[in-house]
Protein backbone atom coordinates (compact mmCIF):
# COMPACT_ATOMS: atom_id res chain seq x y z
CA UNK A 1 0.00 0.00 0.00
CA UNK A 2 2.70 2.09 0.75
CA UNK A 3 4.44 1.93 -2.25
CA UNK A 4 0.77 3.05 -4.35
CA UNK A 5 0.61 5.76 -2.26
CA UNK A 6 4.00 7.01 -3.51
CA UNK A 7 3.65 6.30 -6.71
CA UNK A 8 0.29 8.49 -6.95
CA UNK A 9 2.25 11.15 -4.76
CA UNK A 10 5.16 10.67 -7.62
CA UNK A 11 2.00 10.93 -10.30
CA UNK A 12 0.09 14.02 -8.79
CA UNK A 13 3.18 15.76 -8.24
CA UNK A 14 4.60 15.72 -12.11
CA UNK A 15 0.44 16.77 -13.14
CA UNK A 16 1.37 20.23 -10.38
CA UNK A 17 4.74 20.50 -12.07
CA UNK A 18 3.24 19.94 -15.79
CA UNK A 19 6.08 17.21 -16.77
CA UNK A 20 4.88 14.18 -17.96
CA UNK A 21 5.06 10.39 -17.68
CA UNK A 22 2.84 7.08 -17.51
CA UNK A 23 1.69 6.31 -14.03
CA UNK A 24 2.87 2.81 -14.45
CA UNK A 25 6.59 3.38 -14.54
CA UNK A 26 6.19 5.90 -11.35
CA UNK A 27 4.54 2.91 -9.29
CA UNK A 28 7.95 0.86 -10.43
CA UNK A 29 10.65 3.98 -10.12
CA UNK A 30 8.44 3.82 -6.56
CA UNK A 31 8.58 0.00 -5.76
CA UNK A 32 12.48 -0.21 -6.45
CA UNK A 33 13.15 2.60 -4.90
CA UNK A 34 11.95 1.23 -1.85
CA UNK A 35 13.45 -1.75 -2.02
CA UNK A 36 16.35 0.03 -2.36
CA UNK A 37 15.87 1.71 1.09
CA UNK A 38 15.32 -2.29 2.39
CA UNK A 39 19.40 -2.85 1.07
CA UNK A 40 21.36 -3.01 4.69
CA UNK A 41 23.04 -0.53 4.53
CA UNK A 42 23.16 1.12 7.60
CA UNK A 43 21.99 5.37 7.74
CA UNK A 44 22.42 5.75 3.86
CA UNK A 45 19.92 3.47 2.45
CA UNK A 46 17.23 6.41 2.52
CA UNK A 47 19.88 8.56 0.58
CA UNK A 48 20.59 5.77 -2.04
CA UNK A 49 16.70 5.61 -2.73
CA UNK A 50 16.26 9.29 -3.48
CA UNK A 51 19.66 9.42 -5.51
CA UNK A 52 17.84 6.00 -7.39
CA UNK A 53 14.49 7.74 -7.79
CA UNK A 54 15.86 10.90 -8.95
CA UNK A 55 17.70 8.83 -11.87
CA UNK A 56 14.58 6.90 -12.87
CA UNK A 57 12.47 9.74 -12.88
CA UNK A 58 14.58 11.63 -15.15
CA UNK A 59 15.17 8.62 -17.51
CA UNK A 60 11.38 7.72 -17.59
CA UNK A 61 9.77 11.11 -17.96
CA UNK A 62 10.40 14.24 -19.21
CA UNK A 63 11.98 15.85 -16.08
CA UNK A 64 15.27 16.50 -15.83
CA UNK A 65 17.30 15.63 -12.59
CA UNK A 66 17.60 19.05 -11.80
CA UNK A 67 15.43 21.06 -10.45
CA UNK A 68 12.25 19.26 -12.17
CA UNK A 69 13.18 15.55 -10.74
CA UNK A 70 14.27 16.71 -7.50
CA UNK A 71 10.97 19.20 -7.20
CA UNK A 72 8.84 16.30 -8.19
CA UNK A 73 10.05 13.83 -5.31
CA UNK A 74 10.17 16.64 -2.58
CA UNK A 75 6.23 17.58 -3.62
CA UNK A 76 5.64 13.41 -4.08
CA UNK A 77 7.31 13.22 -0.06
CA UNK A 78 4.89 16.14 1.39
CA UNK A 79 2.12 14.65 -0.55
CA UNK A 80 2.17 10.99 0.75
CA UNK A 81 3.27 12.46 4.48
CA UNK A 82 0.14 14.46 4.00
CA UNK A 83 -2.07 11.09 2.73
CA UNK A 84 -0.70 9.23 5.64
CA UNK A 85 -1.53 11.26 8.17
CA UNK A 86 -5.48 12.01 6.56
CA UNK A 87 -5.48 8.09 7.09
CA UNK A 88 -4.32 7.86 10.04
CA UNK A 89 -6.92 10.68 10.67
CA UNK A 90 -9.35 9.08 9.29
CA UNK A 91 -9.17 6.05 11.16
CA UNK A 92 -8.68 7.27 14.65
Amino acid sequence: MPVVVAGLSLWVAMKLTKEEGPLLLLLTAALIAALVVLLPIPYIGWFLSFIVLLILISRWTTAEIWPDAVLIVVVAWALASLADFALKMALR
